[in-house]
């Protein structure tokens, strides 16, 4: 069943190439657009959390709360890919037990209140109290399912590493750099996506399930827009999910 579908991605892919030549102009210009919504609204919103909460996933083990509530809680301060990203490693590091980790994967890939508050909220919305109520909305599922899941219980109390503060705060700041980097290019890589979709009708109600950043900014004003936006919020995109699996496969 792998073997076909690698075959079939693959015959995709090949039919892209023709598309991509004669629709170039369109592709570059969508590539235009990607850039200047990740260097004009999403890392300005994003950049100074990135770095902080670096530093609090690095730190986290400090923490004397028990490794799976420390996990969540980073995992909403941070948002995605970090949360998944520090999940993974105290699962690595024997903090947590498997089946924890899987119910814990379930609740720990979530937008950061900056995301939500600085950039859907304000910039997209137009509105800092709609992004309030997309962050406390998605904080409160997210509670309610890890209790339900029980994914609280179990695992073991973290040794804290004696690390030196200077590696973790420059570490911290090149890691947000280069988190960047890959973020712009999810982004603009799904901006293409879209700009060779935009001809089919409804599209841009659907973007924002395939990346999150820029489905936002093209949600079509009107009383459907906070209700989808929470919706893609819950969901994260398919970029979101790609970034998840690449931690995965680092770790």
């Amino acid at each position: 069943m792998k073997k076909y579908a690698k075959m079939i991605f693959t015959a995709a892919l090949l039919l892209m190439l023709p598309v991509l030549l004669i629709l170039s102009p369109q592709a570059g210009q969508s590539v235009r657009d990607g850039l200047a919504l990740s260097f004009r609204a999403v890392l300005p919103a994003l950049f100074p959390a990135m770095v902080l909460c670096g530093m609090i996933g690095e730190l986290a083990e400090s923490v004397p709360l028990p490794p799976a509530l420390t996990v969540w809680i980073t995992s909403h301060l941070c948002g995605f890919p970090l949360g998944i990203k520090t999940l993974s490693r105290a699962y690595h590091r024997g903090l947590l037990t498997h089946r924890q980790t899987v119910r814990l994967s379930a609740c720990c890939s979530n937008a950061s209140p900056a995301f939500l508050i600085a950039y859907a909220g304000e910039a997209v919305l137009g509105s800092r109290r709609a992004g309030i109520l997309l962050f406390t909305g998605q904080l409160l599922l997210s509670l309610l399912l890890a209790l339900l899941l029980g994914a609280f219980t179990g695992g073991r109390k973290p040794e804290p590493e004696d690390r030196a503060l200077l590696p973790v705060v420059t570490g911290s700041i090149a890691q947000a750099a280069l988190g960047s980097l890959t973020l712009t290019g999810y982004i603009t890589a799904f901006a293409v996506i879209s700009g060779l979709c935009r001809s089919v009708p409804g599209f841009d109600y659907l973007y924002g399930f395939l990346e999150i950043s820029g489905g936002l900014a093209a949600l079509p004003k009107g009383p459907l827009q906070l209700f989808l936006a929470a919706a893609m919020a819950g969901f994260s995109g398919l970029s979101v999910m790609l970034q998840n699996g690449a931690f995965l496969i680092e770790e």
